[in-house]
């Protein structure tokens, strides 16, 4: 039993966290006597189990009796997750509640069990099952030291608990929850709705969904950008050309005034840019030239009369002094050079020449 027990102080000790230093100064004791009950050469009295298994959140039978079976755990974890995975949540949420009996501290199974919980009780309305998720959560940030999933810590689960809280329709901590977890404005948009909808807090809630949809529009921008990249990248023209156009239509879409200058503008130019060089290499020449032509003259409108604020673009009526930039240049002609230097293995001279000629450059 003791080098059971001295490996189970170990055990949970590292699940916890804490370093034998650490273990030590909760307990009040010196470090050494840890280092004896984890080296079983020494065992702690009932009084220091009785605090270990309170401190590790089991059972004194389980903090003597039996190991963690870790490699187990992990096991009949990825069982129910496969299974949750393959036949839905409902039928996991029975295996889940076996498993939390013999793994109650296991991070994979208390995590695992938590998000089934929650959307098995969002789904059916089920209060107690919101409720066990959330205080599953609660207790897997306290083991987080063993998690081993990188797409996991501890910022996903506190927005966990806030949806769990609005799913309990606990509207105010859910808000409070999610302010208090608002890392780059992550949570804007879940913030604004709840405020907007059941705080009926239009002066706050519109400012939350405004600063949301900047960050979203933003995200677009570079996420259009990324898979233009990767079209010429793999030289996918016709895929390319797609993006393109999904570009343009976006872009347009959020325009105010199609007659008046906007921030905008200056990616519409550089989009029709690369619509240019893709049809060019298509052997689209008409169309190609018409949309160099469209490409310039949006560009040169737009440097004689710059806009870097939300100026003209829709839903942001409380936002229009906010300042925009860029990384590719002070002008939207400066933009449009550097989209030909990364479209460069599309581009051909004759292209080129063209681009100047539209340019005033020759």
């Amino acid at each position: 039993m003791q080098n059971q027990l001295a490996e189970n102080i170990r055990s949970y000790r590292k699940s916890m966290g804490l370093t034998q230093e650490q273990l030590a100064e909760r307990l009040s004791i010196t470090l050494g006597t840890v280092s004896k009950w984890e080296r079983g050469s020494s065992e702690p009295g009932i009084d220091y189990i009785i605090d270990l298994a309170e401190l590790f959140h089991v059972s004194v039978d389980a903090l003597i009796g039996f190991s963690m079976r870790g490699s187990d755990a992990d096991a009949e974890a990825e069982r129910i997750r496969t299974l949750m995975d393959e036949k839905g949540a409902e039928e996991a949420c029975a295996e889940y509640d076996k498993a939390l009996m013999k793994f109650p501290n296991h991070f994979a199974t208390v995590y695992g069990a938590a998000e089934c919980f929650m959307q098995v009780g969002t789904v059916y309305s089920m209060e107690d099952r919101l409720k066990q998720a959330l205080e599953l959560f609660r207790h897997a940030i306290e083991l987080i030291a063993q998690n081993r999933d990188p797409k996991i810590n501890r910022v996903v689960i506190r927005n966990m608990i806030a949806e769990c809280y609005s799913n309990l329709k606990d509207h105010k901590r859910a808000v409070a929850a999610y302010k208090e977890n608002n890392i780059y404005g992550i949570n804007n948009a879940r913030i604004g709705l709840l405020l907007l909808r059941f705080e009926k807090n239009n002066k706050e809630g519109i400012e939350y969904i405004e600063t949301a949809f900047l960050d979203h529009f933003m995200d677009m921008v570079t996420i259009m950008s990324g898979y233009v990249m990767y079209y010429l990248n793999t030289h996918n023209v016709d895929m390319g050309l797609r993006v393109v156009d999904w570009s343009l239509h976006y872009l347009s879409s959020m325009k105010d005034d199609p007659d008046r200058v906007t921030y905008l503008d200056k990616m519409v130019s550089m989009n029709l840019l690369l619509q240019a060089i893709g049809l060019d290499a298509k052997g689209r020449t008409e169309e190609s030239e018409k949309s160099l032509r469209q490409a310039v003259r949006l560009a040169k409108a737009f440097d004689a009369a710059p806009v870097y604020t939300m100026e003209n673009i829709v839903f942001y009526e409380h936002m229009t002094n906010f300042s925009i930039y860029d990384n590719v240049g002070p002008t939207a002609m400066d933009g449009l050079k550097k989209k030909l230097e990364e479209a460069e293995e599309l581009v051909t001279e004759t292209f080129l020449q063209k681009f100047r000629r539209e340019a005033g450059e020759v």
